[in-house]
């Protein structure tokens, strides 16, 4: 098994224990994370608070699951889907905040980690934004299914 993918693996298993301490431990202090809506997070201590903590406010319940990991190099594609329940204030990067809806979602996302020297330096996100916000029933005239 390549070293990405099993930093990665570590990642994600202390990611769905919801261990932050754990999870920062594999990432470089200038991790950079990309996802839609053009959201950007430079530096360690952004990604741990406004990506680690603002998901675990918004879902302490949720998890990554249905896990598919593909290595080539010091990059993992990982293939899975984000399960949880929006019980708190969903924050974006930028600061913009949605109110708990207590709905559940399910969808599936892909990333893309680049690991160097057994840390994460870079991280770009994939998924639907449309479906998630049918879910949590933020679009208007939308039916979650």
């Amino acid at each position: 098994m390549s070293e990405a993918k099993e930093v990665l693996e570590q990642a994600i298993g202390y990611w769905n224990a919801g261990d932050r301490d754990a999870w920062a431990t594999l990432y470089a202090e200038d991790v950079v994370y990309e996802a839609p809506g053009s959201q950007r997070i430079s530096g360690l201590a952004d990604l741990d608070e406004k990506y680690f903590d603002a998901l675990m406010k918004a879902a302490p319940d949720r998890l990554s699951r249905d896990i598919v990991l593909f290595a080539d190099g010091e990059y993992v594609v990982e293939q899975a889907r984000y399960v949880g329940t929006h019980t708190g204030p969903l924050r974006s990067p930028d600061g913009i905040e949605v109110p708990p809806t207590g709905k559940q979602f399910d969808f599936p996302f892909v990333g893309i980690f680049r690991v160097q020297g057994g840390k994460i330096r870079s991280i770009r996100i994939f998924y639907d934004q449309i479906e998630l916000f049918t879910q949590l029933g933020l679009m208007p005239g939308a039916t979650p299914t």
